[in-house]
């Protein structure tokens, strides 16, 4: 009986959730919009993680839960656990139990990849997995989405959540009362190697919450439909673009026409600091870009041609510069 103790507490859960780049739509996914006008988003994900690790914690130590991010948290019951979205994942989904996690991101959080998320996918994952339940990646999208929504009460869309859980190169269409629809694309080896030699993550330093920045954008929503409405229709276009495997010198030009829509709309997306990094790295030979998620801070993703990649790259060598790849799978159990 004792053995049986010891195994229990031995039994160790991993989930590998990855972040994604959005790269036209967004703002549509969110119900503010998409429940009167429909929206739409293409989107991918890339190979960079989140990674969860979660047990039931022995009981051998004076606290019941421990929960290791960029801060250590030890406490004796859930609730006053300070993490909002591990202390309710733990109420919700893992009550009854006393539970140790350690989070680990690839890049920063608050920085427009998807990683809040990317997080709430892994951790609902996980503690899904440490129960035995097993749910398809399209039900795991829908229990984030209700759980960043309704539980956390966060003022989010629902691309996030859907592309983390899925994973690949996604065109997600979003219809009245909450409806979704996600039809992935399934390109050739070559295609998605020439669009992965092309993108280029560029670091701000700059962090920032993304319901502030969002929530500016939905102010006076109705007055912005020009940009909304443009931005569904330059997803639609750049995934006619990807499944005719088409000229992809063409989506520089798109996104930055979406760049220039988006801090029309919402100026908090673009801070002069964003619009001098935009500047400096056309200068350096991208075809275009667009800051990534609400913006305000984080990655700027830039669309560079063959021809420029290597001066690209020497122009801007004082900044971070991540080249990234198309992860297919969608969060995944590793352990």
């Amino acid at each position: 009986m004792i053995l049986n103790h010891l195994l229990i507490y031995s039994f160790v859960i991993i989930t590998r959730t990855p972040y994604r780049v959005s790269l036209f739509g967004g703002g549509t996914d969110h119900p503010l919009w998409f429940n009167k006008n429909h929206g739409a988003v293409l989107s991918l994900t890339i190979d960079k993680y989140s990674y969860i690790n979660v047990r039931v914690l022995p009981p051998f130590f004076e606290h019941n839960f421990r929960v290791a991010y960029s801060k250590v948290e030890t406490t004796l019951l859930a609730s006053e656990i300070k993490h909002p979205a591990v202390r309710e994942a733990f109420l919700k989904y893992a009550p009854g139990l006393n539970l140790e996690l350690h989070h680990h991101g690839d890049l920063p959080s608050r920085s427009g990849v998807g990683s809040s998320s990317s997080f709430s996918v892994g951790i609902v994952h996980s503690l899904l997995a440490l129960n035995g339940e097993i749910v398809s990646s399209t039900e795991l999208a829908k229990m984030a989405i209700e759980f960043e929504q309704e539980i956390l009460n966060e003022n989010v869309g629902f691309q996030d959540q859907i592309a983390c859980a899925l994973g690949g190169i996604n065109y997600i269409r979003f219809d009245p009362h909450n409806a979704w629809n996600a039809e992935p694309l399934d390109l050739s080896s070559e295609y998605v190697a020439d669009i992965e030699s092309r993108m280029f993550l560029i670091y701000s330093g700059i962090e920032r919450l993304s319901s502030d920045i969002t929530r500016t954008l939905l102010t006076n929503l109705e007055s912005k439909s020009h940009f909304m409405l443009r931005n569904q229709e330059l997803a639609k276009e750049a995934k006619e673009i990807f499944k005719k495997e088409g000229d992809l010198s063409q989506i520089g030009p798109m996104l930055m026409e979406n760049w220039k829509l988006k801090w029309s709309s919402n100026p908090a997306a673009a801070t002069p600091e964003l619009q001098e990094l935009y500047a400096e790295g056309i200068r350096a030979g991208a075809s275009g870009g667009k800051v990534l998620g609400a913006g305000g801070g984080g990655f700027m993703l830039f669309w560079v041609n063959p021809e420029n990649k290597i001066d690209f790259i020497k122009k801007m060598a004082r900044s971070t510069i991540i080249p990234i790849r198309v992860s297919y799978g969608g969060s995944a159990r590793v352990l």
